[in-house]
């Protein structure tokens, strides 16, 4: 381990590189005439390469600096490299369909960075103090990206039902953090480790810092989407942008489940026998709630709001169960599902219907006949998402149904098994309506004359479909790498 005394930049210059990169597309987008909305992704996508550079030559041993509120470590790497080339990926989908659907902002990509640069401090958070501020950073930036098509009343009432319910859950954290802080006098995360780990918890330990993390765990419920704290997820899903929604949909719940597992093994981690009970109620009500609600839903992007409230309760399965072995199973599970849902929008983003991007059911009615390659992709990605061997989302599930039921939580792997089952039934209502539904006569799909020259779209889905089988074929190097990233959370 490495403790600096004094102010070191080095563990932090990933997320400098991104700040100042930020800074740098919002001078572009000002002083650039021409184009300038289209060289402002160009260049946050290289912003974004170079902070995954500046991660890779980090060293994994354990860094604690700027007072003890910043850490550097194998698991924060992994998970920031994974938030980092998931932004670069979502830019580059969404670079031409923004502006497509009015987002052509420069202050979009920026806006994007600062989100990520939200995430990556909230992973490498040590103190309850660091975290708040990436949170916000973070919740802030999306709360404005969410909004940015103010003529669009579906996006501004998507933008003030996010606001609102995103400013409960963080006064409901702030709470959370006093309450803890009032007790134990205590914000840095080793600190507080010790501190639940010393505590006899049937005589000594006060009722005051147990109720500040449920507050926190209900705060970051909101934040990654758990039933029954999912009311915004829905909503703000259709409301905003489909461009937007991927990139909802995939880094910030990665950023959120990396904050979820830290604070409950690290600083949490002498309770785990009080918080275990709390995360099984948030699991299978998540998959309950995610699984049916989905089978009703006609719009495509309120679906899969559903599901990933359903997966999101699948994750937290592993989780619980509190050792190496599920904490594993649960970052394969989710690497694997961002990697799908990268490419089921990717492929969605690519197609429109008499002018406009798919948005229900009934759009995808016919692609098939018109565009097998796109529906090859959707299918590839849809069966994978329902978990149907050989695909890739086979492996991760039978990983944490394994962790589950080596740590005795047999009922709650029976739930979740009924759980894929259902899951597999709105996932093949879309391969219905692809497959075996004709277009109406008269109704023309059509790929977008700018989809046609867009080659680093085409590159980009092709590189993440073949991430997605060579992980299944050959798993060993992502295997080492989780690995490593666990091994440093646990502290072993």
């Amino acid at each position: 381990m490495i403790l600096a005394t004094q102010p070191v930049f080095m563990p932090a210059l990933a997320e400098i590189f991104v700040s100042v990169g930020a800074i740098k597309v919002l001078l572009l987008g000002l002083l650039s005439k021409k184009n300038s909305v289209r060289w402002c992704f160009n260049y946050a996508v290289i912003t974004l390469l170079a902070a995954a550079l500046a991660l890779f030559s980090q060293p994994l041993g354990l860094q604690i600096t700027f007072n003890g509120l910043f850490t550097s470590d194998a698991f924060s790497i992994t998970m920031k490299m994974v938030v980092v080339l998931t932004g670069a990926v979502v830019l580059i989908l969404t670079r031409l369909t923004a502006i497509h659907e009015g987002l052509n902002h420069f202050e979009y990509p920026a806006l994007v960075l600062f989100a990520i640069v939200g995430m990556m401090i909230m992973i490498s958070a040590h103190d309850l103090i660091s975290l708040f501020m990436g949170l916000e950073l973070q919740s802030l930036s999306l709360y404005i990206l969410v909004g940015m098509r103010r003529k669009n009343s579906e996006s501004s009432e998507a933008a003030l039902k996010y606001f609102i319910l995103g400013a409960l859950s963080t006064g409901i954290l702030l709470y959370g953090c006093s309450l803890i802080y009032g007790f134990t006098a205590l914000t840095n995360f080793e600190m507080l480790e010790r501190f639940f780990k010393n505590q006899p918890l049937t005589q000594n330990l006060p009722i005051g810092p147990i109720i500040g993390m449920v507050f926190i765990i209900i705060a970051l419920g909101f934040k990654i989407a758990t039933a029954p704290f999912h009311l915004w997820v829905p909503d703000v899903y259709q409301g905003t942008s489909t461009s937007l929604t991927t990139f909802l949909v995939t880094a910030p719940k990665a950023a959120g489940l990396a904050v979820f597992m830290k604070i409950l093994m690290n600083p949490f981690g002498g309770l785990a026998a009080i918080w275990q009970p709390l995360l099984i109620i948030l699991a299978v009500s998540s998959m309950a709630i995610g699984c049916l609600s989905a089978l009703t839903q006609t719009n495509l992007k309120r679906l899969l709001a559903y599901s990933s409230i359903g997966h999101i309760g699948f994750s937290l399965i592993g989780i619980l169960v509190a050792n190496k072995m599920g904490l594993e199973a649960t970052l394969i599970y989710n690497i694997f599902y961002l990697l799908a849902m990268l490419l089921f929008f990717g492929a969605v983003l690519s197609l429109q219907r008499q002018g406009k991007l798919i948005e229900n059911l009934a759009d995808l009615k016919g692609i098939n006949r018109m565009y097998p390659g796109v529906s090859f992709l959707l299918g590839f990605t849809l069966f994978s998402l329902a978990g149907l061997p050989p695909l890739p989302g086979f492996i991760p599930k039978l990983l944490v149904l394994r962790a589950a039921v080596t740590s005795g939580y047999y009922i709650l792997s029976i739930f979740a098994v009924i759980y894929s089952l259902i899951c597999a039934a709105y996932y093949l209502l879309i391969i219905k309506a692809m497959f075996l539904e004709g277009t109406a006569q008269g109704d023309v799909l059509v790929t977008p004359a700018y989809r046609k020259r867009d080659l680093s779209m085409i590159l980009v889905l092709l590189g993440v479909t073949i991430a997605l089988t060579v992980l299944l074929v050959y798993p060993n190097f992502l295997l080492d790498i989780v690995y490593q990233a666990i091994v440093a959370l646990l502290y072993l």
